[in-house]
């Protein structure tokens, strides 16, 4: 009687969890007076893209239930979804994640994905939970707070800092000085005119065709460095192999 009962919510469980339910959402805020957007999503991809000439800021949401069927799925947004774009002054916010709260029996695998379109010249501040991030072609600074997950960052305009805690992260073109603050995952940098400093906890590193100044604190992981304008300063250096060549200044260890 115990394992027919037992048998019986097990696939109950089952028939629930294989329920699921994908909707998407369109958001639009007009681009005048905007200086900056300010992006805070949680667990989903997020990517965000600069066009030339965007008079508004469109963001497409897709949101993505497992374990929540159709007639639910209402209710379940409201409880669970923050989901918002508004104008703060100059600043343009964009909230996308789940907001979990309660006790539920069955755990659900829940995400939003965020794909962004905003003005060229905007700067650009993320705080990321988990899934892969992408930025380009904006023109103003970038800054990314991210937990997880893939980073790619191509054809940025000024500054670019990332705060990453896992994953690997991929940049390439930065008109401007890059810093990065890395836990573990492979860093590739590439195309930066700017000063270059990076501080990683693990994971290998090749730097390319950098314009200032790199300086690497680094845990361990192979190093390598090709075409660099001026010094590369290596303050620390745990395991793995180091190359560095084409330095038109000082190599400092």
């Amino acid at each position: 009687m115990i394992k027919s009962a037992l048998l019986l919510v097990l696939m109950a469980a089952t028939a629930v969890a294989g329920l699921g339910f994908e909707t998407t959402q369109t958001l639009t805020l007009p681009a005048e007076g905007v200086t900056k957007i300010e992006v805070t999503a949680g667990a989903g991809f997020l990517k965000v893209s600069g066009v030339e000439g965007a008079g508004a800021i469109e963001v497409k949401a897709g949101i993505n239930v497992d374990g929540v069927g159709d007639k639910d799925m209402e209710a379940y947004i409201k409880d669970h979804v923050e989901l918002e774009l508004r104008k703060a002054g100059s600043t343009a916010v964009l909230v996308g994640r789940i907001r979990e709260h309660g006790f539920s029996f069955m755990p659900r695998d829940a995400q939003v994905d965020l794909t962004v379109i905003v003005p060229k010249g905007l700067a650009v501040e993320i705080d990321d939970g988990s899934g892969e991030l992408a930025v380009s072609g904006v023109t103003g600074g970038v800054r990314i707070k991210d937990g997880s997950g893939e980073i790619e960052v191509r054809d940025i305009g000024g500054d670019l800092w990332i705060d990453d805690g896992s994953g690997g992260i991929e940049v390439d073109g930065v008109r401007g000085n890059v810093e990065i603050i890395d836990g573990s995952g492979e860093t590739d940098v590439q195309n930066v005119t700017g000063d270059l400093a990076i501080d990683d906890g693990s994971g290998g590193i090749s730097l390319q065709k950098i314009g200032g100044t790199v300086t690497i604190e680094d845990g361990s992981g192979s190093l390598d460095i090709d075409d660099v304008g001026k010094d590369v300063r290596i303050k620390h250096k745990g395991s793995g192999s180091v190359d560095v060549t084409n330095v038109r200044g000082k190599v400092i260890r």
